[in-house]
């Protein structure tokens, strides 16, 4: 997003009140979202950075994430759960976090960003992490606990390999579809839209049941991640309700 100056203005108001729809919380404050996607470079427009945010937002992740692991298996030792909160936690698994909300869409930024920077796997991370305090802030502990539940974890938090944490959702749909007999999940390409060097992608993860998910992204692969996620997210919410 390009640079603006001034407050919030309505457009973007607008704007970040149909994101939070996808973040799952309907912010008191929406300045503080506004706050979250603003990146330190606008400091000379007077606006505040989500430095802050991110700050509490990282702090916040950690304990939500270790507290899941802690009661998830209660035999497993100190040592297994460190490394996996940390490959949970680490910049890869939220910028694709980020990905997936299509954060830095919504980044606001000073002239001196440049457009490789504002996509970047750091600041990627740093939004989800920012955006995540900002719930915090508005909203307690309960809803950010649940955003974390719902964007930051893997479907099995506690997976027998730490390393298996470090799957993709396609991997994790895959292993799920296939330890309950589920099927093969299929991914159709339903959309593409922007010019040829923005292009978003629309994939529908679908599986033979008639269960699906939807995912956008920057590439194909990105999308179809998304899909995966969503879908996952649907069945393992079901077989939860069930």
């Amino acid at each position: 997003m390009s640079p603006r100056t001034g407050s919030t203005d309505a457009a973007r108001r607008r704007t970040l009140r149909a994101l939070a729809e996808e973040l799952g919380y309907e912010f008191d404050d929406i300045d503080l979202l506004d706050r979250a996607l603003t990146h330190a470079s606008t400091g000379n427009e007077g606006a505040k950075s989500y430095e802050r945010l991110e700050f509490l937002g990282d702090a916040f992740l950690n304990f939500a994430v270790a507290e899941v692991l802690f009661r998830a298996e209660p035999e497993v030792a100190e040592g297994r759960l460190t490394e996996t909160r940390a490959k949970i936690v680490s910049r890869a698994p939220l910028a694709d976090v980020a990905d997936r909300l299509g954060l830095a869409r919504h980044l606001h930024h000073g002239k001196g960003l440049r457009k490789a920077e504002c996509t970047s796997e750091r600041i990627r991370a740093d939004l989800v992490e920012a955006v995540l305090g900002a719930i915090l802030v508005d909203g307690g502990v309960r809803p950010a606990r649940a955003f974390v539940r719902r964007h930051c974890l893997p479907a099995d938090a506690m997976l027998a390999n730490p390393a298996d944490v470090e799957k993709d959702s396609k991997t994790a749909l895959l292993h799920y579809c296939q330890r309950h007999r589920l099927g093969q999940p299929r991914y159709d390409l339903v959309e593409t839209t922007g010019l040829q060097h923005e292009q978003e992608f629309r994939v529908v993860a679908r599986l033979d049941d008639g269960r699906r998910g939807q995912g956008v992204g920057r590439t194909k692969r990105a999308a179809e991640k998304a899909a995966a996620s969503a879908l996952l997210d649907d069945i393992v919410d079901g077989a939860e309700a069930g």
